[in-house]
C-alpha cells in the first residue's frame, strides 16, 4: 500500500510535514491540529487556508485517530535529507514546525507568529492566502509582537510612554500621543545608539590617555626615586657612624613612600583598564546594534545596551609624579649642626625643584578691608593712609587686614614668590576657603592660616597655635612660597640665598585654599612699603 500512495498526501500543507494530530475542516481539508489552529488566531477571519472558505462560526476540531496511525507509516525517518537549510544551532532561531531535528529558520511570520525553516516557508510563497502575511528576520518570542488588548500586531511605537502599540492603540487611547512607525522609531534611536557609540569611544581615548600619563608618572617617579637615593647615599657616606641610623631611617621612608606611590600607580590602572573593559563591551554591544536590522528588535535592545556602566570622574583624581621633596632634609635637619652645609645643597635643589610650578597669582581687590590699598594689576598690596569706603562684600575681610589671590586652589603643586623688602610687619601663606571674613581670626593652622610672617623688624615666625620663633642668618627679601594639596604641606623658602624657611606638614586641606597676603598695620601708620608678588626667577 506505501508504494502505491502519494507520500505528500499525508503532509499538512502549512507545514509541509506529516501531519501531526490531523483534523478536517468542513470545506473537506485537512491539517494538522496546531497549526490550523495558530492560523486562525492569527487570521481576521475564519477560513480555509487553501480554497479560502469562510467559516461562520469557528469549526470545534477533533484529532483523527484513525488517519493519524495512517500517517505515522509515511513519516520520514530521515527528515534532513529531504529538507531545505541546516540544523538550528545554539544562538539561532530554530523553526517551530519542525518536529524532529530542528532546523534554522529563515523567516518569522507577524501573522501565524510562527517562524520557518526554507522547507516550511513555501506555502508562505504559494498559497494566496499566506502570501499576503508580513515577513520579517526571524525572531524569538513572537507573541510579545502582538497587542494584548487588540490582538494585532505592535507595529508602532508611542514616544510619550516609550512603548509599542499597535494601529487601534494610536487611534483611540494613544490619538494624542507622538506615535511614530516602528522603522521611524528605529532610525531615531539608531542616531542616539550612533552618538553614544562615539562617546564610549571618546571615554576610552581619554582612558587610555590617563594610563600613559600615569605610565610616564611611574617611571619619572621611579627615576626621581633612583636619583634620591643616589644622592641620599653620597650625603650619607660623608656622615660619622653616629648618623647611620638617620640614613637607614631616610632610606626606608623613601622606599616606603615609593613603594607606595608604584602600588597606588598600578590601582589606578587596573581600575582604569577595568573601566575600559567594560567601556569596550558597551562598544561591542552598541556595535552589535547598529547590525540589528529589525526595528523592534533593535528599540528592544537598545534601553540596555544604551546605559553606560558607572564609571569614575577622572580629571578629578590627580596623578603627580613623586619627587621625594622634603625626605633627605630632613633627615639632615635631624642630623645636628654638622650637617648644615648638605642642608643648605638639598634645599636649594629643592627650591630649584618647586620653582618649575610657579604660577601667576594676582590680589583680589574685592577681599581687601578698608585699611588697604591694592594696585589695579592686583600685583601689591600696602597699607593705606586712611581708612577708605569699600562696597559691602562677603568675600570682604572687615576685621583682618588680609587679602587673599583671585586663584584658589584645591590640587596639585604651586609655587609663588612674594617681596617683603622695606616692611618691618608682614604675613603670607595660605588661607583656607572657609576662613570667616567677618570676624577677627588669629593666624594658625587651626584656623585655617598657614603663614610665616615678621613681627618689629626683628621677629621672624611660623604662625602655629604657640608662635614658632625662626632663627634665620640674613633677612629675609623675597620669599617664595610652595604648597603641594596632595601631600598636605606648605614650605616656605628664602628665594635669594636658596635655604629653607618652615614647612607646615599634614595640613587639614578640607576645601578650596588661596594664598592669602597681610602687609599688617604698623603702630605708627607710617608703614607703606607694600607685599610685592614678583616674577618667578629658576635660579639654576
Amino acid at each position: 500500500m506505501a508504494d502505491t500512495l502519494d507520500v505528500n498526501q499525508f503532509r499538512c500543507s502549512i507545514c509541509l510535514e506529516p501531519y501531526t494530530d490531523p483534523v478536517s475542516i468542513p470545506c473537506g481539508h485537512n491539517f494538522c491540529k496546531l497549526c490550523i489552529e495558530k492560523f486562525w488566531d492569527t487570521s481576521e477571519r475564519c477560513c480555509c487556508p487553501l480554497c479560502m472558505e469562510a467559516f461562520y462560526r469557528r469549526p470545534e476540531l477533533r484529532v483523527n485517530y484513525s488517519f493519524r496511525d495512517v500517517v505515522n507509516l509515511f513519516k520520514n525517518p530521515s527528515p534532513l535529507t529531504s529538507r531545505k537549510g541546516s540544523e538550528a544551532r545554539a544562538g539561532d532561531v530554530a523553526c517551530d514546525v519542525c518536529t524532529d531535528v530542528k532546523l534554522k529558520a529563515t523567516k518569522s511570520c507577524l501573522v501565524c507568529l510562527v517562524s520557518y525553516c526554507e522547507t516550511h516557508l513555501e506555502p508562505h510563497k504559494t498559497a494566496a492566502g499566506l502570501s499576503r502575511h508580513k515577513l520579517i528576520e526571524p525572531v524569538r518570542n513572537l507573541e510579545d509582537r502582538i497587542c494584548k488588548k487588540h490582538e494585532k500586531v505592535l507595529e508602532m511605537f508611542c514616544k510619550k510612554e516609550e512603548k509599542f502599540i499597535c494601529q487601534i492603540c494610536a487611534q483611540t487611547e494613544h490619538s494624542r500621543h507622538q506615535v511614530l512607525t516602528s522603522e521611524a522609531a528605529s532610525q531615531q534611536k539608531m542616531i542616539q545608539v550612533k552618538r553614544r557609540g562615539r562617546e564610549v569611544e571618546l571615554m576610552i581615548q581619554d582612558r587610555q590617555k590617563r594610563i600613559e600619563e600615569i605610565n610616564r608618572s611611574k617611571i619619572q617617579t621611579h627615576e626621581n626615586a633612583r636619583r634620591q637615593m643616589e644622592t641620599s647615599v653620597k650625603v650619607f657616606t660623608s656622615v660619622i657612624d653616629s648618623i647611620r641610623k638617620t640614613h637607614k631611617e631616610l632610606t626606608e621612608e623613601i622606599e616606603a613612600r615609593h613603594n607606595a606611590e608604584q602600588k597606588r600607580f598600578e590601582e589606578l590602572i587596573a581600575e582604569l583598564r577595568k573601566e575600559i573593559d567594560e567601556l569596550e563591551k558597551k562598544n561591542v554591544e552598541l556595535q552589535q546594534l547598529s547590525h540589528i536590522e529589525d526595528h523592534i528588535s533593535l528599540l528592544q535592545a537598545f534601553s540596555k545596551a544604551h546605559a553606560l556602566p558607572p564609571t569614575q570622574n577622572w580629571p578629578s583624581i590627580p596623578v603627580n609624579e613623586v619627587d621625594f621633596l622634603d625626605y633627605i632634609r630632613t633627615s639632615l635637619i635631624r642630623a645636628r649642626e654638622f650637617m648644615n652645609v648638605e642642608i643648605k645643597q638639598q634645599a636649594a635643589t629643592e627650591l630649584r625643584t618647586v620653582q618649575k610650578f610657579a604660577e601667576d597669582i594676582s590680589i583680589d581687590a574685592d577681599t581687601a578691608g578698608p585699611w588697604l590699598l591694592v594696585s589695579e594689576d592686583g600685583r601689591e598690596v600696602r597699607q593705606s593712609p586712611k581708612k577708605q569706603r569699600v562696597p559691602a562684600s562677603m568675600a570682604r575681610f572687615t576685621e583682618n587686614t588680609f587679602a587673599v589671590a583671585t586663584r584658589a586652589f584645591s590640587t596639585g603643586r604651586h609655587y609663588w614668590e612674594v617681596w617683603v623688602t622695606g616692611k618691618f610687619n608682614w604675613l603670607l601663606g595660605l588661607a583656607s576657603d572657609s576662613l570667616r571674613r567677618s570676624e577677627h581670626v588669629a593666624p594658625c593652622p587651626e584656623n585655617g592660616l598657614w603663614t610665616v610672617g615678621l613681627r618689629d623688624g626683628a621677629k621672624y615666625f611660623a604662625s602655629t597655635k604657640n608662635p614658632s620663633r625662626l632663627t634665620l642668618p640674613f633677612p629675609l627679601q623675597r620669599v617664595g612660597v610652595f604648597v603641594d594639596y596632595e601631600e598636605r604641606q606648605v614650605s616656605f623658602f628664602n628665594a635669594l640665598t636658596m635655604t629653607h624657611i618652615f614647612t607646615f606638614t599634614k595640613c587639614k586641606f578640607t576645601a578650596k585654599v588661596y594664598p592669602v597676603f597681610d602687609p599688617c598695620l604698623a603702630p605708627e601708620k607710617k608703614e607703606m612699603a607694600p607685599l610685592k608678588i614678583t616674577m618667578v626667577e629658576i635660579t639654576k
